[in-house]
């Protein structure tokens, strides 16, 4: 037919199958050329369809599926066929499938408010009356999701009036279906993670869909915990993609100005990160801190019964997703800023992660990571209170004592890392914790004597050795605080230990021979966020290191650089010589 663009084509089905595909016409540009749409005149529709459901006219019917599909629509051509479409709804069974989809894919939320509500009506009516459809109907409301690509970023991540009102005609449609199909909800569920943009989409289209899961959040609270495994899942996905060293190494690459003027797009290139993957993790980071504070405070208020059903939806899904994924920096970030709206959730979150370490039924890297979670936490978080600070430090140094005690009657101690990793780790935990927040625990003199009565210089002579196993500028950070207020005497052990190194060589499951200098490795989560946006919401509840020994000028540069710059695989620390 001549209102087809591109050509002459087949008329057959299976031809109309292979270009109608929703997702393929989401993402295909519209044609420069259509024609004006003229529909059938009255009842013609009806005819068309009866005619074609009884085999007898299949031209009529394609022709009229090609022509809704690629002709100009204006108001009142879709108002005339969502009209007669409505009289044929009894008809519109699974034959008739390919005419359904045809008017699922007309854009609708471009149109008039009048037309608009003409066609939510439509939709509502048909499922009503034919709910094998939910999943392509379903389908459909989803693409709405994603914008086009020409479309302009949000400025400042709020999105336009136009846009938002789009969105609220397809959520109400959403929710009016879940409520008349309740299996729709699991189809919701289903498009939503098929649909979900790739990694290395643009940053726009990540934020778009994200801001309208979140929005599902409003009207499906049920659904929050499958949407937040979701959302968190991709998110990991966008963290391990976006590795510090890169991130870092790319905002540091000088860029040849020499062709480039001031336009409006350099002006608000400031916030935005120059690793694409990190800027999408930016932005997705920044629309759950402000969701965040959204449920947590309703109506300006902090409503402690919605934060608290948020922390146990989060806590899931920290437990399923985050955890497990070992060395991400950014998005543990978000259960640091839960942390933050209330110290009883803090300390929850704590014990979560201690009952994880004393668990000998986790996985040593789980536990590991658990009690990193723990020392990062307790080490960078400024809302965490003196009390819980000591807290910590005491269960870490009783746990401690209790596995020496397990292993005192041994004759020979082996002192490999694999065989006592999370014994190495609580105690590298608790050094960690001490040379980073010493100048919190030595302020009044009852400060000092809980320190004095954690008996770390047991712990540092133990032959276990934990100082032979922990970083370097751990121990050595650790050690200056402790001869500085006589808590323990650590250079004899670190000397003698830098006369005795010897890598450890061991066959691994697969028999491959492996050489490790048996040092473990330091993951803390909260290192440092270089997320832009991220970073202004994280900024004020956030601990920098500052050396005792540095002036005053030297601690605000600290804030700066934090010293973590200086060495990639330090903690925050830089050595002493």
């Amino acid at each position: 037919m001549s209102v087809i663009s591109g050509g002459s084509r087949n008329t057959s089905t299976s031809s109309i199958l292979k270009r109608i595909s929703l997702k393929t016409k989401l993402f295909t540009e519209r044609s420069p050329t259509k024609v004006r749409f003229t529909l059938p005149h009255s009842q013609k529709v009806r005819n068309i369809l009866q005619s074609f459901a009884a085999q007898e006219n299949r031209r009529d019917y394609e022709s009229l599926v090609c022509l809704i599909r690629d002709s100009l629509l204006l108001d009142e051509d879709l108002t005339s066929l969502l009209s007669e479409a409505s009289e044929c709804i009894s008809i519109l069974n699974q034959d008739l499938r390919l005419f359904v989809e045809a008017i699922l894919l007309i854009k609708w939320v471009d149109y008039s408010e009048s037309v608009v509500s003409e066609y939510q009506s439509f939709i509502i009516n048909l499922l009503s009356a034919h709910n094998y459809h939910a999943k392509l109907a379903i389908d459909s409301l989803v693409y709405k999701f994603l914008p086009d690509p020409e479309e302009p970023d949000w400025e400042n991540g709020v999105p336009n009036l136009k846009d938002l009102q789009k969105f609220v005609n397809v959520h109400c449609v959403i929710n009016m279906l879940i409520n008349i199909i309740p299996m729709s909800q699991e189809l919701l569920l289903q498009s939503l993670i098929s649909n979900y943009p790739y990694l290395k989409r643009s940053s726009h289209m990540h934020e778009v869909y994200l801001h309208n899961i979140l929005c599902i959040l409003d009207y499906r609270p049920q659904i929050r915990g499958d949407l937040f495994h979701l959302i968190f899942s991709k998110l990991v996905l966008l963290d391990v993609n976006a590795p510090r060293e890169d991130i870092e190494r790319k905002e540091n690459e000088v860029e040849d100005d020499l062709f480039k003027f001031d336009d409006a797009s350099q002006q608000t290139s400031c916030d935005k990160m120059k690793h694409n993957i990190a800027h999408t993790l930016d932005i997705c980071l920044y629309k759950i801190f402000n969701q965040i504070m959204m449920i947590s405070h309703e109506s300006g208020e902090f409503n402690w019964d919605q934060t608290k059903s948020l922390y146990q939806d989060l806590l899931v899904v920290f437990d399923k997703v985050v955890l497990p994924t070992y060395n991400i920096h950014h998005v543990p970030f978000v259960m640091f800023f839960l942390c933050s709206l209330k110290p009883t959730i803090a300390e929850a979150f704590l014990n979560f992660l201690w009952r994880k370490v004393c668990n000998p039924n986790v996985p040593s890297i789980h536990r590991h990571s658990a009690v990193s979670y723990m020392a990062s936490l307790v080490a960078r978080a400024s809302f965490v209170p003196l009390y819980m600070l000591k807290g910590t430090l005491q269960e870490m140094a009783n746990w401690i004592f209790a596995y020496m005690a397990t292993q005192d009657g041994h004759g020979c101690i082996n002192t490999d890392i694999r065989i006592h990793v999370v014994f190495y780790s609580v105690c590298q935990a608790l050094f960690y914790i001490i040379a980073f927040r010493y100048k919190d625990l030595v302020n009044k003199r009852k400060d000092v004597i809980f320190l004095e009565n954690l008996n770390l210089g047991k712990i540092v002579t133990s032959t276990l050795n934990p100082l032979r196993v922990c970083q370097p500028a751990i121990v050595q950070n650790f050690a200056s605080v402790a001869r500085t207020y006589q808590l323990a005497y650590c250079y004899a052990v670190i000397e003698h230990n830098s006369r005795n190194i010897m890598p450890v060589i061991y066959q691994d499951d697969k028999g491959s021979v492996l050489i490790s200098n048996n040092i473990l490795d330091s993951f803390f989560p909260f290192d440092p966020l270089v997320l832009k946006r991220s970073k202004e919401i994280i900024e004020p509840i956030y601990l920098y290191y500052k050396s005792n020994a540095e002036n005053a000028a030297d601690d605000y540069d600290m804030v700066e650089k934090d010293d973590f710059l200086l060495y990639g695989t330090s903690p925050g620390f830089k050595h002493r010589n």
